[in-house]
């Protein structure tokens, strides 16, 4: 189930204290208001001579979690990079890059970014989703907008791997107060999770969302998942619809990104059949060979 998204490196001696300049007109360039001629390489830190630049901050940008927006948050990004590259000097100085562990995360590292980079070069053709597209899925999933609504659940959570997971299940579909499922799971081995949590539909998978769309305060739900059983009490909810062109932008987005998955996943079956591949040993044997 995929819910809807509303919202994817030793110097010695010390060369004196590290030293940047930020303009306001380059922090407008760089939250992508100011000249598109500017010089990429243009230095706004220098660590020890180690140097920061607007390339590197902008592909820092790039992937930050969170939006930076004007001079302050661009402030506390250099300086996130600063501290960085610190770190980074004090590791090579001590030739932690030559240590096993850390070669091999280096390499691993590498290995996802040129993975990374062959998905987006599959994906960099595929067609943008049309407005038809948005509105046969705005259709299509009422409980996601249309019907939209803000639950507040009590949601418990047993792991795939436990063993009350199986008679938890079955205790449930024998429509049994779930108040005496808690009750005999408390009595048992295997670990759960018990919460208070408030969602809005588009952070819930859609057959989640779609489903709960229909419940009633008061009933219980329950979802088998890859990782875990999920059991969603609902006490209560709130009407809380978005309209067709609110949901567009978002919905594009969803589907853009759920094109570009099933595309790599063919991609990469295509590439299946056409290599060479060995496994001569199972990972559980491998595993205990170097034991």
């Amino acid at each position: 189930m995929i819910a809807l998204p509303l919202r994817v490196p030793g110097l010695s001696g010390f060369k004196g204290r590290a030293l940047w300049v930020l303009t306001p007109l380059l922090a407008l360039y760089l939250a992508g208001c100011g000249k598109p001629d500017r010089d990429e390489s243009q230095v706004l830190a220098r660590v020890n001579g180690d140097e920061i630049s607007v390339h590197q901050v902008n592909s820092a940008r790039s992937q930050s979690p969170t939006k930076v927006l004007g001079e302050s948050d661009l402030n506390a990004l250099i300086e996130k990079m600063i501290d960085r590259q610190l770190a980074v000097q004090q590791a090579l100085t001590l030739k932690l890059d030559r240590q096993p562990d850390v070669l091999m995360r280096l390499e691993e590292a590498r290995l996802d970014i040129l993975a990374a980079a062959y998905a987006d070069h599959v994906n960099a053709m595929n067609p943008s989703p049309l407005d038809q597209d948005a509105a046969a899925f705005y259709a299509q999933y009422p409980g996601l907008f249309a019907e939209r609504k803000v639950y507040r659940l009590r949601e418990i959570s047993i792991p795939a791997d436990s063993p009350t997971l199986p008679e938890a299940q079955a205790r449930l579909e024998r429509k049994e107060d779930l108040e005496d499922v808690l009750a005999w799971l408390r009595q048992q081995a295997g670990s759960f999770t018990d919460q208070q949590a408030l969602r809005p539909a588009e952070q819930l998978p859609v057959e989640v969302a779609e489903r709960l769309n229909r419940v009633k305060p008061g009933q219980t739900i329950a979802f088998r998942l890859p990782r875990a059983l999920i059991i969603y009490h609902l006490q209560a909810a709130e009407s809380a619809p978005l309209a067709l062109k609110s949901a567009e932008p978002l919905i594009k987005d969803y589907l853009k990104k759920q094109h570009e998955s099933n595309t790599f996943k063919k991609e990469l079956q295509r590439l299946r059949t056409i290599a060479d591949i060995t496994r001569p040993a199972s990972p559980t044997e491998t595993g205990r060979t170097h034991e």
